[in-house]
């Protein structure tokens, strides 16, 4: 790598703020690959540990492509009794927040759903954190691997991070755990204002990111919640998950599962018809949350070890395995991650090969002159597109205006009126299509005069957050008597309600069924009492009310006079037909 690009790396290097309780750091990858196995797909050990070097991993890559090997840095996990030791240690803990208050009754069942799915997935084994946190404690000094790419007129500032061990589940109660995690933050610079790579300046920070993707990664540089220590960046990984956050907090992560989504929207139907009073819930209503804690109250890394890398570097290119367990999971959440290059099924990484599409800067000029370059090439194709839609829009007036005359001609002829409804109906399809190229001629002439206009007074940049779809900010945690309630409500109503549940099918009687039933209720009118939503409940619960009381009366009165009541509702439907009739004769 040139000295000019170190130089770049060097003054734009990020600095991370940790939360107090993270376990671990960003880590040099030759000292944790020299403590690993490696296996192959059918966990047969190919090389022990202690003999690994980056240059042997490497030659094995080249030697073994064909074969889905993986790393393991621990080799074996601690007992029971020695993950309790572990426990009680002097180790920062996090104070959590509530993360089931933010989300409905289905969603926290659907959780209890996925915690048991652990069950018989493929997950990390009870004791591997622990014996990771120990066996990675003397791993010291901060390390990043830098890149460098130039690409569409941006220079690109690649630093990847590596750690032992994610443990966002088991330490931070999130999604999963695996060995191994690979993370990286991206700064983008472009030309200053005089123009050439000798005067770089930075634009964009992009930060890899578990919920988000593509124009919400990256934040502008002049973005006032983006944090900044003169040149640098300032972000905060999650906790365990090691997820980048522009804004110290605590983030609520919703995880949908596709595999529910139809029954999801059954029972939104069901609610919508059984409780129209009922606020509608939100796109993530019915999705599980997890509490990402990147509050960066804890340490804080501003001196690092750079190693510049590139497509050259062996351990990068030709090894294409995991870097930690692969504990087989088929939602893939527990396995190890692969390198900075690949994927998991040995596939190039986009936010390796297309640092500028991962974060939607593809569609972004560079610089100012860019964009008016490109809105100036832009006119000319629009304007090359009005010139032929003049000429396709006289040729096709031409032809309908002498498809019209010919209709005329037919119809005063009898003998030739059969051939009349093929040519009307041709001339509408062509009127139609003359109606389009007008409209659309309509709309490139006003796009045209647009872009002469911005042409002629270019805008300031505009807001810094206006390419966000979906602004990532931290959970606001309201600190008072009822919101406390509702974190222990929502925290043991599940438990209780299948309890409830276990109740009923051990005593399958009527009396438990009463009982169940008198549960649910009483349940529905904690739940809206803690959600502040009595009033909406029991507008619903009233309307639930009614439906069974008409639903009642009409069945009962069809079993007691079933003729009385058809011949009342063919009055009724007679009285109303007579009035829509009436209504009708005295409109004339």
């Amino acid at each position: 790598m040139e000295p000019a690009d170190l130089d770049l790396l060097r003054r734009y290097e990020p600095i991370l703020r940790y939360t107090h309780g993270e376990l671990f750091l960003p880590i040099a990858v030759d000292d944790y690959v020299a403590r690993c196995s490696l296996w192959d797909e059918r966990d047969t050990p190919v090389v022990p540990a202690g003999e690994l070097t980056l240059e042997s991993l490497a030659e094995q890559g080249r030697r073994r492509r064909e074969h889905r090997m993986h790393l393991r840095f621990v080799q074996k996990s601690l007992r029971a009794k020695e993950v309790r030791r572990w426990r009680r240690t002097d180790r920062p803990r996090v104070g959590g927040i509530g993360r089931f208050a933010a989300v409905g009754v289905i969603a926290r069942l659907i959780d209890v759903l996925l915690r048991l799915s652990l069950l018989v997935r493929g997950k990390v084994p009870n004791g591997l954190v622990a014996a990771a946190h120990q066996g990675s404690k003397d791993l010291h000094g901060a390390t990043y691997y830098g890149r460098v790419v130039r690409s569409a007129g941006y220079t690109v500032l690649q630093y990847w991070y590596f750690y032992a061990f994610n443990d966002w589940r088991s330490t931070f109660h999130g999604v999963n755990d695996h060995e191994a995690d690979w993370e990286n933050v991206c700064v983008y610079l472009v030309p200053g204002e005089n123009g050439g790579e000798n005067e770089l300046v930075p634009a964009w920070v992009a930060g890899s990111s578990h919920d988000h993707t593509g124009d919400d990664l990256r934040r502008r540089w002049d973005d006032p919640l983006l944090d900044r220590s003169g040149d640098h960046p300032v972000l905060y990984p999650g906790a365990g998950s090691h997820s980048h956050a522009f804004v110290a907090g605590d983030y609520v992560v919703s995880v949908g599962l596709p595999a529910l989504r139809a029954v999801l929207r059954t029972i939104q139907r069901m609610r919508r018809w059984l409780m129209p009073f009922a606020p509608e819930p939100g796109t993530g209503s019915f999705d599980i949350p997890f509490i990402d804690y990147a509050r960066g109250d804890g340490v804080a890394l501003t001196a690092w070890t750079r190693v510049p890398v590139d497509d050259g570097t062996p351990w990068i290119r030709d090894y294409r395995g995991l870097w930690g367990l692969d504990t087989k999971d088929s939602f893939g959440g527990e396995r190890a991650p692969a390198g900075p290059r690949y994927e998991r099924d040995g596939s190039v990484r986009r936010s390796w090969a297309d640092p500028l599409g991962w974060a939607g800067l593809d569609k972004v000029p560079a610089t100012a002159d860019e964009e008016v370059a490109a809105l100036e090439e832009r006119m000319k194709l629009l304007q090359v597109r009005v010139d032929e839609l003049e000429t396709e829009i006289a040729g096709e007036r031409l032809a309908v205006r002498g498809l019209y005359a010919e209709i005329r001609s037919l119809t005063a002829h009898t003998d030739a009126a059969p051939g009349r409804p093929a040519h009307l109906e041709e001339l509408r399809a062509r009127e139609t299509a003359l109606a389009g190229l007008v409209a659309e001629r309509v709309r490139l002439t006003e796009e045209i005069d647009v872009q002469s206009d911005r042409l002629a007074r270019p805008r300031p940049p505009g807001p810094p957050d206006a390419h966000l779809n979906r602004p990532h900010l931290p959970y606001v945690v309201p600190a008072d008597l009822r919101s406390r309630f509702l974190r222990v409500w929502a925290a043991l109503s599940i438990p209780v309600l299948i309890g409830g549940l276990g109740a009923l099918l051990y005593w399958p009687h009527l009396s438990t069924l009463l009982w169940f039933a008198v549960g649910l209720v009483a349940f529905a009118i904690v739940e809206s009492v803690a959600r502040r939503r009595s009033v909406e409940f029991a507008a619903s619960l009233a309307g639930l009310a009614i439906t069974a009381l008409v639903v009642t009366g009409l069945v009962i009165a069809l079993l007691s006079g079933w003729k009385i009541v058809l011949a009342g509702s063919l009055a009724l439907a007679a009285l109303l037909l007579l009035v829509v009739n009436v209504r009708e004769l005295r409109g004339r």
